[in-house]
Order: structure tokens, then C-alpha cells, then sequence
């Protein structure tokens, strides 16, 4: 592997950390993570737009999520120079609001460098298991 992609997958992996912290923590800042035209769908709901994302988030119910997994796979496709795109597989628990219930979900972002070292995030598709099996 060459030393370009493991340095641009363990950004990618902070990104992706770094972004469940904030859908948990920082949700009102969660639309930033997107350009204006992302695409972000939990449990079925799309929402388009830093304006749709941040309205769906605020009204949301709060989010603690447990990653237990995360693999990252380069997408070799055209782009143009000096942008790499990748595709995010997430699995791990999730709990809704006040909920007790432990649920299981999994993940996806196809996220790109807009410049080095800065991601954005094309889309996110959240589903879940209710609840999760035990």
C-alpha cells in the first residue's frame, strides 16, 4: 500500500469518528460535514441541503452511538486530479433518546477530499435494527 492512501485512510478514519461525535454531540453543526448538494438519510428520511440537515437534526431525537466497526475502501474511479473519494462502512450500537434499548446499525458515507486533509461528506444512509437482537 502506498504511503499516500494510508495517510489519506487514517484521516478518513478520524473524519468518520470524528463526525459520529458530533451527529451525538454537535448536531447542530453536523450539516458542515456536507457540501451545499449532500445528501444525508436516517432510517428511510432523505434530507438534501445544509438547510434540510440541519432542520432534520435539530429536531431528531438525541443519538449515542457505538462504532464497533469501520472500513474504509478507496474508490478507484475517474475524479478530478487530487481528489480521492471513499466509501465508509460503519456497524456498531446505537441509543435513541431516552430510549434504555440498545440498537444495532449500520452506516454508510461516501466521503471525498474537497482539498488535503479536508473531507466532505456526499451522502450518509443510517438504518437500524429495532431493537437489537440480542
Amino acid at each position: 500500500m502506498n504511503d499516500k492512501l494510508e495517510n489519506e485512510e487514517s484521516i478518513v478514519l478520524k473524519f468518520v469518528q470524528d463526525f459520529f461525535v458530533s451527529y451525538d454531540i454537535n448536531r447542530h453543526i453536523l450539516h458542515t460535514f456536507f457540501p451545499e448538494d449532500g445528501t444525508f438519510i436516517v432510517l428511510g428520511n432523505r434530507m438534501s441541503g445544509h438547510s434540510a440537515i440541519q432542520q432534520a437534526m435539530l429536531t431528531m431525537a438525541t443519538t449515542t452511538h457505538q462504532l464497533f466497526s469501520i472500513d474504509i475502501v478507496s474508490l478507484n474511479m475517474p475524479l478530478p486530479e487530487q481528489v480521492s473519494m471513499y466509501q465508509v462502512l460503519c456497524a456498531g450500537n446505537v441509543e435513541f433518546g431516552g430510549d434504555a434499548q440498545i440498537h444495532g446499525f449500520t452506516a454508510t458515507l461516501l466521503v471525498y477530499f474537497l482539498r488535503p486533509n479536508v473531507l466532505n461528506v456526499v451522502s450518509f444512509n443510517e438504518r437500524c435494527q429495532w431493537p437489537k437482537l440480542s
